[in-house]
């Protein structure tokens, strides 16, 4: 028969083992949970980072579009385009060189009234 000792002893190890499952499992789920925290710090600061070149970008853009409109202006400001026309050898049209078209009839030649 067995010994009374022996049932105690069979009953202690059989607990401990039962107890240190949820241990295990309890530390596993712990260091998966703290992977996933960290990853997810990581993919926020990624997300920061290019959020913030992002708005650098944007900031480039909408300062060279400024500028690019600055200068639109400039070079078709009335004074810079009658400067070309003077180098390029033009000049105002003479009588009789501008036709207006109607929609309903022949041209009609300006300055002949």
């Amino acid at each position: 028969m067995p010994d009374g000792r022996q049932d105690a002893e069979a009953g202690r190890n059989d607990t401990g083992r039962g107890s240190l499952l949820p241990l295990v499992l309890s530390g596993a789920f712990l260091a998966a949970l703290a992977l996933s925290l960290v990853w997810l710090n990581i993919e926020r600061t990624k997300l920061a980072y290019r959020a913030r070149n992002l708005q650098r970008d944007l900031e480039q853009s909408l300062d060279l579009n400024a500028k690019l409109n600055v200068e639109r202006e400039h070079l078709l400001s009335p004074h810079e385009l009658g400067r070309k026309a003077e180098a390029l050898g033009l000049g105002p049209a003479k009588p009789g060189r501008i036709r207006r078209m109607e929609k309903n009839g022949p041209p009609e030649t300006a300055g002949k009234e």
